[in-house]
């Protein structure tokens, strides 16, 4: 393995082997994953892990990934406070509706174009809108940024209320771990806070 210091294209964290590009982050993750596989730290098993991981690496690359990811502080603790509130609340809403006899309960499908074009942050938003009882991710677009969620209890009325919480939730997580520039795209866009 060899680090070209005149090869501008390479990616932070990267060596060049040949004509591939091995992401460092990558292999290690990879041969921790290994070692955890065998239960044992031992030389031998980090080792045939390294080789095991280069091998994967060379024969599957991957595109240079930027994670996307930084972490604000009070933003994240905004969003934690939020999400755990998030979800006694929609956890209550679930068991009321649940317990609710005699009367038809109405769900929505809705559509909703994200706001950030941060695969990471797309991601992490769709998986905490399936973890919050009563909404699931239903189809996700990954060229538009949009995000198909159903919603349990959310009749035509509630349909632009429960849009307005999933983009509310997506700008928590943006302030939360967003990069600058995915913050002041939130804040061009009309942010909602």
């Amino acid at each position: 393995m060899s680090t070209s210091p005149s090869a501008p294209d390479l990616p932070p964290l990267s060596v060049r082997v040949g004509r591939r590009v091995v992401q460092l982050p990558a292999l290690l993750a990879l041969t921790i994953v290994w070692v955890l596989l065998f239960g044992e730290l031992s030389v031998d098993t980090v080792v045939s892990g390294l080789l095991v991981g280069l091998a994967v690496t060379l024969v599957f690359p991957l595109p240079p990934l930027d994670s996307g990811f930084r972490l604000h502080p009070v933003g994240t603790a905004v969003f934690l406070f939020r999400f755990v509130v998030d979800m006694v609340l929609a956890s209550a809403r679930v068991v009321t509706q649940a317990f609710a006899f005699g009367r038809p309960l109405h769900s929505s499908i809705i559509a909703v174009p994200l706001r950030t074009r941060s695969d990471l942050l797309f991601t992490f938003t769709a998986i905490c809108v399936s973890v919050i009882p009563g909404s699931v991710i239903v189809e996700v677009r990954s060229g538009t940024f949009t995000l198909f969620a159903h919603v349990l209890g959310a009749g035509a009325d509630d349909v632009e209320q429960a849009r307005r919480d999933l983009l509310a939730l997506e700008e928590r997580i943006v302030r939360a771990f967003g990069k600058r520039t995915e913050i002041e795209r939130l804040e061009s866009s009309g942010s909602l806070s």
